[in-house]
């Protein structure tokens, strides 16, 4: 080992106390070089190159990629096995040297992220910082010297030391933490499935946005704690080991992307909507610029200071335009506040720190902020989508209710239509076939051939043709439902339909003493009209049984037939089963198609009759 004159200032010392566990560095000297980087020996003859910072964190800034630290340490305390921990973890490159008095007596392997090797030796060595042992025995003292290596981002570190004993808790506290990342990592995959999930079900693009947005953000996370290598982003994604700035600009992109579908800005807000779609676009295009560029000095300081005034600009018009809207009582907006909030405060000390405006330490957990972030926002995300449900639920509700209007409009016209041609063949063609008859009759009587066959043939026609333009006319309208009731209306209409066809029929009735509606009557008398109808049409039947009765505040019609059955699957095919299930629908009631224990079809209307 090579020798050094070093020289020590008491005010310069970090003593460690006989009440250690955990010691926060806070006297440290920093030497940073732009270019040229030094050796351990340099700085061990020239001591002075070194400006002593009493500060918890040293921050550097950007500019300059190689920096030294040099700690001086005397133990006061019983402890005699320390880890020194270094917790700056994106780091191209970083040297470890103990020196006492003018030796140089232990030199650590490099550390760092081009050193992946070296880096494994512990599962706690590179997930939240770099550790090192260090033997220190009582009453005695050593300098630390460090050399950091950062190309492509600012140097922020703050150091510790640990009793090897307190350690123990600390990787417990890691452990726990890491532990943490991986239940965090399993809820994010599921937010990813149910974010595709609600966009196959809504074709919203929203869902899809919030998906990348959430992606982005574990993968900044896991690469920040080394869960994925970080060289992956720098070698192959060209996104140089400065990778939070890079992640800051597409987590930027789908924050815009989002907003905009979250809050609905196209319908409400257009001139807002277009800024925040524009302002995504030119952040899109300055991550991709950055990705080839970034490797220039000057461009890296532009993006470097740029991004973080976009992230602070764009951070703060979002976060108020939320609470604009949150004033307007748009619940969404809501979770948007209390979503970002914390991430607002961490965004704010993060600039603040890239900045140099600051040396104090985030006192806000990376983890915990995002953690609260998505979580709230998959709630709203939620939220939203049974909002979007329940808007197509009523949508369709209203489609629903207009088509059963034009149902009802369409069966009433039909109803109308049947009165008009009802009347018109009663009053005229029937009455005047009635004339006819008369005057046909007189005419015979008068030419002495009255009593012929051809005269009688002839007047029977016309008496049948009459008689048959009066049943078609009362089927169409029975006057007899208005005067005599459901009942002897539907009993005129079996007795007319069924016997000319030799179909045995049972009419039976009972407990039925009051008058309905007369949209209700109309409607059940052409339903049983429309039944007895197919039946002798299609069914084959002899044989029909009727009922019409009331319990309590439900009136039902049983119509049933020995024919051949209906075909189930041909339930809902047809004209005239339609017309009768929308009839039914129309007045409150349920129409059921069955088949018969023996044979034929079992029609069941039942049909909810309100009292007042």
């Amino acid at each position: 080992m090579q020798s050094f004159a070093i020289s020590v200032e008491p005010d310069h010392v970090t003593i460690i106390n006989k009440k250690l566990n955990e010691y926060l560095i806070q006297k440290q000297g920093i030497y940073s070089e732009k270019d040229t980087a030094y050796d351990i020996q340099y700085v061990l003859e020239h001591p002075e190159v070194f400006e002593w910072q009493h500060k918890k964190m040293v921050n550097q800034g950007i500019g300059k990629k190689h920096h030294w630290i040099r700690i001086d340490l005397k133990n006061d305390s019983h402890f005699t096995d320390f880890v020194f921990e270094f917790n700056q973890t994106n780091i191209d490159s970083l040297l470890f040297y103990l020196v006492r008095a003018d030796t140089i007596f232990k030199e650590y392997p490099t550390r760092g992220l081009h050193f992946a090797e070296n880096n494994v030796d512990s599962y706690l060595s590179n997930k939240y910082a770099y550790i090192f042992p260090i033997d220190l025995p009582t009453d005695s003292d050593l300098s630390i010297y460090i050399r950091a290596t950062v190309n492509d981002d600012a140097f922020r570190v703050m150091n510790k030391i640990w009793s090897a004993d307190a350690y123990k808790d600390r990787e417990l506290d890691i452990r726990i933490r890491s532990s943490y990342m991986l239940i965090f990592l399993g809820f994010v995959i599921l937010i990813c499935f149910m974010s595709l999930a609600m966009f196959a079900f809504t074709k919203q693009r929203l869902y899809l946005y919030y998906m990348g947005f959430v992606l982005v953000i574990i993968l900044n996370l896991m690469a920040l704690r080394h869960f994925v290598s970080p060289l992956i982003f720098e070698k192959y994604l060209f996104f140089g080991n400065n990778f939070v700035e890079m992640f800051g600009y597409l987590q930027l992109v789908f924050v815009l992307l989002y907003t905009n579908h979250f809050f609905e800005l196209n319908k409400n807000y257009p001139k807002t909507y277009r800024v925040f779609k524009y302002m995504a676009v030119f952040t899109a295009i300055l991550f991709v610029l950055a990705l080839f560029l970034r490797q220039y000095d000057w461009f890296f300081s532009f993006s470097y200071i740029f991004s973080k005034f976009v992230l602070i600009a764009t951070s703060l018009g979002l976060y108020f335009f939320a609470i604009y809207l949150s004033f307007k009582r748009q619940i969404m907006a809501y979770y948007y506040v209390v979503a970002y909030f914390p991430l607002f405060l961490f965004v704010g000390h993060f600039v603040l720190t890239a900045m140099r405006l600051t040396d104090s330490f985030n006192p806000l957990e990376w983890e915990y902020v995002i953690f609260i972030e998505v979580i709230v926002l998959t709630i709203a995300m939620a939220h939203r989508y049974y909002l979007i449900m329940k808007e197509n639920y009523q949508y369709q509700k209203a489609l629903i209710a207009e088509q059963e209007r034009g149902i009802h409009a369409m069966i009433e016209a039909q109803e109308n239509e049947r009165s008009r041609i009802a009347r018109d063949l009663h009053d005229g063609v029937v009455q005047e076939i009635g004339s006819v008859i008369l005057k046909s009759r007189v005419a015979f009587e008068n030419l002495k051939i009255a009593e012929s066959a051809e005269a009688k043939e002839i007047l029977e026609k016309l008496e049948g043709s009459n008689q048959d333009l009066r049943t078609i006319s009362h089927q169409m309208t029975p006057r007899s439902l208005k005067e005599l009731g459901l009942i002897a209306t539907l009993g005129d209409m079996l007795a007319d339909s069924l016997t000319p066809a030799n179909v045995t029929y049972t009419f039976e009735h009972f407990n039925w003493n009051d008058r309905l509606p007369e949209t209700i009557e109309i409607n059940i008398y052409r339903i049983a009209q429309e039944l007895v109808n197919n039946i002798l049409k299609h069914s084959q039947a002899n044989t029909v049984n009727v009922q019409l009765f009331r319990t309590g505040n439900v009136a039902i019609l049983m119509i049933e037939d020995n024919g051949k059955g209906m075909d189930k699957a041909n339930q809902n095919n047809g004209i005239g089963l339609m017309n009768i299930k929308n009839r039914a629908e129309m007045i409150n009631g349920t129409v059921a198609f069955e088949n018969g224990p023996e044979g034929g079809t079992l029609v069941t209307l039942k049909i909810e009759i309100n009292e007042n």
